[in-house]
C-alpha cells in the first residue's frame, strides 16, 4: 500500500516520506539471542602456548631507535610548563601537549592535584606526562611494544596500572608504586592470553584491579589482582560473543560491571555482586563500544548508535534498567563516547562528524537542553577524567597524532 501510494505520488511529481527500517535504525528493545552467552566455550587459543611470543625482556628493552624506558620516578617534571587551572573543561580553551600518537589517550588521577594522560606512540612504546601541582612534566618513556590504546587506572594514592594488547597479541601490565616513598615503575609484565581488542581496567578499591578483554573467538576474559594475596589470580572465561572492547566499571567494594557490543550489534552486561551474574541483553544498535559509569548505587551507559546519534540508558539499584533515551547528537562514525562523573553530577562528551567535541551535562537527573561545543580538532573519540574534587579535562588526538586536552 505504502509503496504503491509512493509510486502515484512520484507519477504526479510530488514525493512521498516512505518510513525506513533499514540497518541504520536503532533499536532499543532487547533481542533474544541463539547464542549461548553464558556458556563459556573453553579457553580456545586463548590460554594456548604458542610461538611469537615476545619475551619480558624484550618488551622491556625492544630493538627500536628511541630512548629506553624510565628509571623509578615518583615526580618526573622535566621541562615544566606553567599552566592556569579551572574546575571544568571549558568550551575552545584546548592545548597542544604534543607527542606522536596512534590511538586515543587514556587520562588517570590517583587523587589530588595528580595527573597523568598516557599514549601508544607511533613507534610503538608507550608514553606518558604527569601533571603536577600547577605544571606540566615532558614526556616520559615507559617502554613496551604496544598493539592498541593503553588502559590505565589507579586503586590508591601513588598507584598506576597501566594494560595493553602487545604487538604479539598478549596481554600486558606495567604497575607503578611509589606508596610510603619507596619503589616506582616496576617492569612490564606478560600477563599471557590472546587479546583481540584494547583492555579495560578498573578498580573498587585500594586492594583490588581487574583487567578485561576480548579474545579472536569473542569471549571475555577477566584477571583480578588481590593485595592480600600478593599477586595475580589466573584468568577467568566469562563467556560472550564480543564486538569489540569490553568496558568496566565499578560503584564500590564488591562491585563491577562489564559491558560491550555483541555480535548481535546489541548491548549487553555482566555485573559482578558478591559473585558473577548472567549476560543480559541491553537492546539498542551500537556502532562501536559503549561508554558507561558507575556511582551510588547507579550507572550510565553510552553508546553511539547505528543512526549516528548519541543514545543512553540508566541503571538504578533498586528498580533496574530504564529504557533507551535518544540524547541526540551526530557522532564520528567509529567514536565512542565517554563520560565522567564527579559530585553527582555526570557530563558525557562525544567527537562529531565535524571533529569537534561536544557535551551535555546531567545535574540533579536534569539533562542540558543541547549539546554545547566544545571545538578542538580531535580525530579519536574523547576521553574525560575527573581529578582534584571535581576538575575536568578532555583528551583526544588530532590528526597528527598530537594529544589534545581541553580544560
Amino acid at each position: 500500500m505504502r509503496f504503491g501510494l509512493a509510486l502515484l505520488l512520484a507519477s504526479c511529481g510530488l514525493v512521498a516520506s516512505v518510513p525506513q527500517h533499514g540497518v541504520n535504525q536503532f533499536r532499543p528493545e532487547p533481542r533474544s539471542s541463539h547464542l549461548n552467552w553464558n556458556a563459556p566455550r573453553g579457553h580456545g587459543n586463548f590460554l594456548a602456548k604458542r610461538s611469537g611470543l615476545h619475551s619480558e625482556e624484550y618488551f622491556n628493552n625492544p630493538p627500536t631507535k628511541r630512548s629506553p624506558a624510565v628509571s623509578p620516578n615518583p615526580h618526573p617534571l622535566a621541562q615544566p610548563e606553567a599552566l592556569s587551572l579551572s574546575s571544568r573543561a571549558t568550551s575552545g580553551r584546548w592545548e597542544n601537549l604534543e607527542g606522536s600518537g596512534m590511538w586515543h589517550p587514556a587520562p588517570v588521577s590517583w587523587g589530588g592535584s595528580r595527573l597523568d594522560v598516557y599514549y601508544t606512540n607511533k613507534d610503538r612504546s608507550c608514553k606518558y606526562r604527569t601533571y603536577e601541582g600547577s605544571k606540566w612534566g615532558g614526556w616520559q618513556d615507559v617502554g613496551g611494544s604496544l598493539d592498541s590504546a593503553p588502559a590505565v587506572c589507579s586503586r590508591k594514592k601513588d598507584n598506576t596500572h597501566v594494560f595493553c594488547k602487545g604487538t604479539d597479541g598478549q596481554c600486558w601490565h606495567r604497575s607503578y608504586d611509589y606508596s610510603g616513598g619507596g619503589g616506582g615503575w616496576g617492569s612490564w609484565q606478560s600477563m599471557g592470553g590472546k587479546v583481540k581488542h584494547y583492555p579495560s581496567t578498573c578498580s573498587w578499591g585500594q586492594d583490588h584491579v581487574s583487567v578485561y578483554a576480548s579474545a579472536d573467538d569473542g569471549q571475555c576474559w577477566h584477571r583480578r589482582y588481590d593485595d592480600g594475596q600478593k599477586g595475580w589470580y589466573g584468568w577467568e572465561n566469562m563467556g560472550g560473543y564480543l564486538d569489540g572492547p569490553p568496558k568496566a566499571v565499578s560503584w564500590g567494594k564488591g562491585h563491577t560491571s562489564v559491558f560491550c557490543k555483541g555480535e548481535d550489534g546489541q548491548a549487553w552486561h555482566r555485573k559482578y555482586d558478591s559473585g558473577w551474574g548472567e549476560w543480559e541483553s541491553l537492546g539498542g544498535s551500537l556502532d562501536c563500544e559503549p561508554a558507561a559509569c558507575a556511582w551510588d548505587g547507579r550507572m550510565d551507559l553510552f553508546v553511539r548508535g547505528t543512526d549516528g546519534a548519541c543514545w543512553h540508558k540508566t541503571y538504578r539499584s533498586k528498580s533496574g534498567w530504564g529504557g533507551w533515551e535518544n540524547m541526540g547528537g551526530k557522532i564520528k562514525a567509529g567514536k565512542a563516547p565517554d563520560v565522567v562523573v564527579y559530585g553527582g553530577k555526570i557530563e558525557v562528551y562525544i567527537t562529531g562528524d565535524d571533529n569537534a567535541v561536544y557535551r551535555r551535562v546531567c545535574t540533579d537527573d536534569k539533562w542540558s537542553s543541547d549539546w554545547e561545543y566544545m571545538g578542538g580538532n580531535v580525530d579519536t573519540k574523547p576521553c574525560a577524567v575527573s581529578w582534584d574534587s571535581g576538575k575536568v579535562d578532555v583528551y583526544g588526538s588530532g590528526s597528527d597524532g598530537s594529544c589534545r586536552r581541553c580544560y
